[in-house]
């Protein structure tokens, strides 16, 4: 932890690997920020400790699994009735017990991690997978809204070219459950459930179609201001947030081939 702190504080990038042990499935296994990663007790203690010890709350990707853990700690079991858990202490206060470990899984993280590094210094850009508990209700009701906001701004619902599946992609994909205007990583779990309750899509560009490259995701006060401003307005006061925008919806050209 006070590593991870003193990399932080120097402004040194890193990478740290959290809990592989009773884990099976690798097909659950993600690289996020810290303050993402859920289902690990070792992340979690982690997360305190950097809060508590070192006033930081994130900013710092780590490799784990979204899998439950399978098993607990072993029981200590000395080998002779005199010995005791600090015998076998490498170093005072270090943990003596075990945790079952497949031994696929370790090597599935030192892959990931191995992968992200290189493609860092490659300058490659990098699209983790967001950890994101929605479930499709969430994206229907936020394809309804969007229905419903076109109806109401432009009388009919005919120029809204998603479905719900692709509602998820931007939703999920582009803007990470979480406004446009507030890209910072701060709600996970129920948290962002409760969240997604104040945003909907709107269109970016007000002359095109609501289609997969021209819709962002806002609170609804944002929306609002959205509505009642112009493009070239926000590309002239907020210069950061229009190439920002511009960029990802970009991607979303380009992954779609439109």
């Amino acid at each position: 932890v006070a590593l991870l702190a003193a990399c932080v504080r120097r402004g040194f990038k890193v990478l740290s690997a959290m809990r592989a042990g009773a884990r099976a499935d690798p097909t659950r296994i993600r690289v996020a920020d810290l303050r993402e990663s859920s289902n690990d007790p070792l992340s979690r203690s982690v997360r305190y400790r950097l809060k508590k010890e070192h006033g930081i709350e994130g900013g710092i990707p780590v490799v784990f699994s979204l899998e439950k853990p399978k098993a607990k700690l072993l029981p200590f079991q000395a080998s002779k009735e005199e010995e005791t858990p600090s015998d076998y202490q490498i170093v005072p206060g270090f943990r003596v017990r075990i945790i079952p470990v497949l031994g696929t899984i370790p090597a599935i993280f030192g892959q990931v991690m191995a992968s992200y590094v290189i493609t860092q210094l490659a300058g490659l850009d990098f699209q983790t997978e967001p950890v994101v508990n929605l479930d499709l209700d969430h994206y229907r009701m936020l394809h309804q809204r969007l229905i419903e906001h076109e109806e109401l701004m432009y009388g009919t619902a005919e120029q809204v070219l998603v479905d719900s599946e692709e509602v998820m992609y931007i939703v999920k994909e582009l803007w990470r459950v979480r406004s446009a205007r507030d890209q910072s990583q701060k709600d996970t779990g129920r948290k962002m459930w409760r969240s997604v309750n104040e945003l909907m899509l709107v269109r970016w560009d007000k002359s095109k179609a609501a289609g997969i490259s021209n819709l962002i995701l806002l609170k609804f006060s944002e929306a609002d201001a959205h509505e009642s401003t112009t493009l070239d307005r926000i590309k002239e006061e907020e210069p950061e947030f229009y190439s920002m925008v511009s960029r990802v919806l970009k991607r979303a050209e380009m992954e779609f081939a439109l």
